[in-house]
């Protein structure tokens, strides 16, 4: 009984410190960091005359992946993004829902500086 309540315990503490850590960014701040990081890995498949990029970004216990169309010139059009931690369930933004927001503000995993230039 006493290590039941004990593990719990423990597990508590660490969810509450997990809380206490998080940080608010946008989902555009989120692209942002991902574009410019040096360890994210891109590829770019084109299919049918239109060009996809895939990025992905781990950090610590965070995967970041973003999905964009490429448009004119070197543009893009940023179509999904992911984040996702061993803790907590996957917060993601689709450009085809309506109710996503690319400048709604979310909490996240800790994606400091100590980890990535975020600005």
């Amino acid at each position: 009984m006493f290590e039941l309540w004990k593990n719990w315990m423990k597990q508590t503490a660490n969810a509450l410190i997990d809380r206490l850590h998080r940080e608010k960014h946008s989902f555009s701040d989120i692209a942002q960091l991902i574009r410019e990081h040096p360890d994210t890995s891109i590829s770019e498949k084109t299919w049918l005359g239109l060009t996809y990029r895939f990025y992905s970004l781990h950090l610590d216990n965070v995967v970041l992946t973003m999905e964009t169309k490429k448009t004119k010139g070197n543009d893009e059009h940023i179509l999904f993004i992911s984040v996702s931690s061993s803790n907590s369930a996957p917060i993601v933004y689709r450009s085809y829902d309506e109710k996503s927001d690319l400048h709604e503000t979310i909490a996240t995993p800790p994606l400091t500086k100590k980890t990535a230039p975020v600005s």
